[in-house]
């Protein structure tokens, strides 16, 4: 079950992206009745946040990564759970073919993000 602090969490990104928000409310719809899983929601930011990354300006890239920063700097364990295993995971994967668009994903991670991401990057090689 999705709490409140995940909602609001969430709600930053589809606020930010349209693309985002479209994306999250086919998968809400998917599962009717039932919510989505967190870690689902979370991997589909992350791997939408992918797609559009090149559409964003710079101050728009900056706040999308702060917020994913808070995210894993959070006092809520689930909430650093989906960010970490959903979002950041999902950066990662999404970008695995496409060098460039890891290399700017990297230059916009902060210091946790930045250290999930790399462990999970290296793991799988």
């Amino acid at each position: 079950m999705m709490n409140n602090y995940i909602d609001d969490y969430l709600s930053f990104f589809t606020q930010a992206a349209e693309y985002i928000k479209n994306e999250v409310n086919r998968c809400v719809e998917y599962w009717l009745p039932e919510p989505p899983s967190t870690i689902l929601l979370f991997s589909l930011v992350g791997k939408a946040l992918v797609n559009q990354l090149a559409s964003l300006n710079h101050s728009e890239k900056s706040a999308l990564f702060q917020h994913i920063e808070t995210g894993m700097r959070s006092d809520n364990d689930e909430l650093v759970t989906a960010v970490a295993t959903g979002l950041v995971e999902s950066l990662v994967t999404a970008s695995d073919e496409n060098e460039s668009v890891w290399k700017e994903i990297e230059a916009y991670l902060h210091v946790e993000s930045k250290k999930h991401a790399l462990a999970w990057k290296n793991f799988g090689q």
